[in-house]
């Protein structure tokens, strides 16, 4: 890894929402990335919603809400975005039942929404299905017995949504969890970490698979961002932080998904521990080579690294953009999705403020690397 810094110069910036009575923000809270979330150059995105406010916090937010969740979709690219609050969907709060029949996760039109504690607007351990590219939904459905396995027993589910193709009726889900607290649901605990776990029988079975990190790791590993490379071979860029700072690590695992060890440490999220960092997104271009991507909020930048190795060796950071400028003066961005369109540019899509649009909202950038 090379602290060397390349400014992106055929960088293609829009608008994908924007309220000034709105926040707009958190993608990564909200959805998937490519491949599981895009269809040629349609691309999917989720986002939050909640009211404009300055509470003298980070988030340009009214803290008690009401918060709600978004789809955001592109049918060119990322060039232009049209959105909608579809229903049933996550944070509406609607009763938790059993899936009443499997669904066939090979069907071209099928995407997977998860909703867990920690973040805004959300209900609690649920899940939702689309089965034409997040027209219509179904759920929320329950993880089954999951949280009863022996090795999350007394555990609260923090995960967002990752997850990759196992065949017809099976995926192998990414998710996080934490021991369980009386405290506040949205709290940063430094005990998060992730899971695998194996979806069976289109969706009505849930099997833990493996610790990603081991729970007794003193920091938190939570956002996993996964990608196959190989029949067996998958990797997962992570959000990382310690009681001093923040990064963004991967993990590899050669028996699909059953063990992991650590393959390398991406780069930097935050200069200290001041603004809690940020997650990563990752894709597999059409090159084969590797393309992460995250916000860093005290560089107030978005970038990306790639790496030809499976994610073992980081090239440079390529800074996609950074013309951060917000009504409050912090720096609340990120949390990007990341996708890689079938003409080989990458379009990331994150939340950010600009001189000419200073509240929180939704951007994306087309670019190459």
């Amino acid at each position: 890894m090379t602290d060397q810094r390349i400014k992106v110069t055929d960088a293609r910036h829009s608008v994908v929402v924007y309220d000034p009575a709105k926040w707009c923000a958190v993608p990564a809270n909200n959805g998937g990335n490519s491949p599981t979330w895009q269809w040629g150059d349609e691309l999917l995105v989720g986002f939050t919603m909640g009211e404009f406010g300055l509470p003298g916090t980070l988030h340009q937010t009214l803290t008690e809400g009401p918060f709600t969740s978004w789809l955001a979709r592109s049918l060119d690219g990322g060039a232009t975005w049209s959105t909608c609050r579809p229903s049933p969907y996550a944070g509406q709060g609607a009763a938790v039942t059993p899936l009443p029949a499997p669904l066939n996760f090979a069907v071209p039109g099928f995407v997977l929404r998860v909703e867990a504690y920690g973040y805004h607007g959300n209900a609690g351990a649920q899940w939702y299905a689309s089965l034409d590219r997040g027209a219509a939904w179904q759920g929320p459905y329950r993880f089954g017995d999951l949280l009863d396995q022996s090795d999350l027993v007394g555990c609260h589910l923090t995960a967002r949504t990752g997850y990759l193709l196992a065949g017809p009726d099976e995926l192998l889900v990414f998710l996080s969890v934490r021991p369980a607290f009386a405290g506040e649901k949205t709290t940063v605990l430094l005990t998060d970490k992730p899971i695998v776990v194996r979806m069976r029988d289109g969706g009505r079975r849930f099997e833990f698979v493996s610790w990603v990190v081991d729970p007794d790791d003193p920091c938190r590993a939570v956002m996993p961002a996964p990608v196959r490379l190989l029949e067996d071979v998958i990797v997962v860029a992570l959000r990382r932080k310690s009681d001093l700072h923040n990064w963004v690590d991967v993990y590899g695992s050669e028996d699909n998904g059953r063990s992991w060890h650590f393959r390398s440490r991406v780069g930097e999220t935050e200069t200290g521990n001041t603004w809690n960092g940020n997650p990563p997104a990752m894709v597999r271009m059409e090159d084969g080579r590797l393309c992460c991507v995250y916000g860093n909020r005290s560089r107030r930048q978005i970038i990306a690294r790639v790496s030809a190795d499976g994610g073992t060796v980081w090239g440079p950071e390529y800074v996609v953009r950074d013309d951060y400028c917000s009504v409050n003066g912090l720096p609340d961005l990120g949390y990007p999705r990341l996708f890689c369109r079938p003409d080989g540019k990458l379009v990331t899509v994150y939340f950010w403020a600009t001189a000419e649009r200073p509240q929180t909202h939704i951007a994306a950038t087309a670019f190459s690397v």
